[in-house]
């Protein structure tokens, strides 16, 4: 999508540029009464497990927080923009507002991963932290007005993903070498410095690419997507820790000039209404995947098996070398790089004395019978 060189105001008031919006399917905001209807595009159909509620949550906080002065009406994928051209429409202020993953933004600049998931990096409560506590945000937000002209907030966290579904077994580093597995992203560079052989397959073709033995595996998420999406039925083994997916962040941003123009009321409304569908995003994934995951092992018979310590291993050194390129590639990495890196070490330090210690116990009480 070619970004329009029309800044905000000057594309709401010019009878040109509405009547071009008004083509498209798109209106500027309402301000009759002092109201404003913010239009929102996402990145995800309508009812997409544990992403679209996302969207749908932030627009009924912020309706409700500022008792109706402002409304948002959410757009699926495809229905007035693609997935990939969401930041583009709102930065040109073709739409107000977005929610996505900012992973997605690693087309225009790779230090965006560091937002959204990094390969044995944090998971949801620590890059939480970071963001609220560590200086995250502000970083992200500096960094997204000067790259893409709007103002991000961290929105919604899938927690602990899954290796994925293989149907081939991993037994140790030789049998992982050579496997095809569809992946994505940083995720697939990992892969194939390990001795795999990543496999770029949009998410329609993973069941028949299974199917015909095109690729032996395939990662998706975890198994509350997984199991709505049927690709349980397509694997055989359901591998885990997802090394690659501690958890994967989502986001929602505002149109930098329409974010400037709210008021200071509104401005927090946007943001606690951002900090609250994260909460409630965070419990949706803990909670359904817990009840998906009881199904795959009680009613599929699902065979769950563990990677091997040596692929781990091998995996780690090489996601360390590729996180440490990705983070002295230019300035504004070098910015982020030195915040995210110091932290993400002593989380996982207090992580392992803590976190390890405590899931042992609890698989102890589950071997108990309690």
């Amino acid at each position: 999508m070619e970004k329009s060189k029309l800044n905000r105001r000057s594309f709401l008031a010019g009878g040109t540029a509405v009547a071009g919006l008004a083509a498209t399917g798109l209106s500027a905001p309402a301000f009759a009464q002092k109201k404003r209807q913010l239009n929102m595009v996402m990145g995800w159909p309508h009812n997409f497990p544990g992403l679209a509620s996302i969207a749908y949550n932030w627009a009924k906080y912020v309706e409700e927080l500022s008792d109706g002065e402002l409304t948002v009406k959410v757009h699926a994928a495809g229905e007035l923009v693609g997935a990939s051209e969401i930041w583009d429409a709102v930065g040109s202020g073709a739409a107000d507002c977005y929610h996505g993953v900012p992973n997605w933004v690693a087309s225009k600049w790779q230090g965006a991963n560091f937002f959204a998931v990094i390969p044995f990096g944090l998971n949801a409560l620590e890059h939480a932290g970071w963001i609220y506590h560590g200086g995250g945000q502000q970083l992200q937000q500096d960094i997204w007005r000067k790259l893409l002209n709007v103002v991000p907030f961290h929105a919604g966290a899938t927690g602990q993903q899954w290796g994925g579904w293989f149907n081939r077994e991993i037994k140790d580093l030789d049998s992982f070498r050579g496997v095809t597995i569809r992946s994505t992203g940083i995720t697939a560079e990992v892969y194939k410095r390990a001795g795999a052989s990543p496999a770029v397959i949009v998410a329609a073709e993973v069941f028949p690419a299974l199917q015909s033995g095109a690729i032996d595996a395939a990662e998706v998420v975890g198994p509350w997507l997984d199991m709505a999406n049927g690709i349980h039925q397509h694997g055989k083994y359901y591998y885990t820790p997802g090394w690659q997916e501690p958890s994967s962040a989502g986001e929602i941003g505002l149109n930098a000039d329409l974010f400037d123009d709210l008021t200071p009321k509104q401005k927090i409304i946007v943001e606690r209404a951002a900090q609250a569908a994260n909460a409630i995003n965070l419990g949706e994934w803990s909670y359904y995947n817990a009840e998906f995951f009881h199904k795959l092992w009680t009613e599929h018979k699902t065979d769950v098996r563990v990677f091997p310590d040596d692929v781990l291993t091998v995996l780690a050194r090489e996601s360390a070398k590729l996180m440490d390129e990705l983070g002295n590639a230019d300035e504004n990495s070098k910015r982020v790089y030195a915040s995210w890196k110091p932290y993400r070490d002593r989380a996982l330090a207090y992580s392992v004395h803590s976190a390890l210690p405590s899931l042992h116990a609890r698989k102890i009480a589950v071997d108990a019978g309690w």
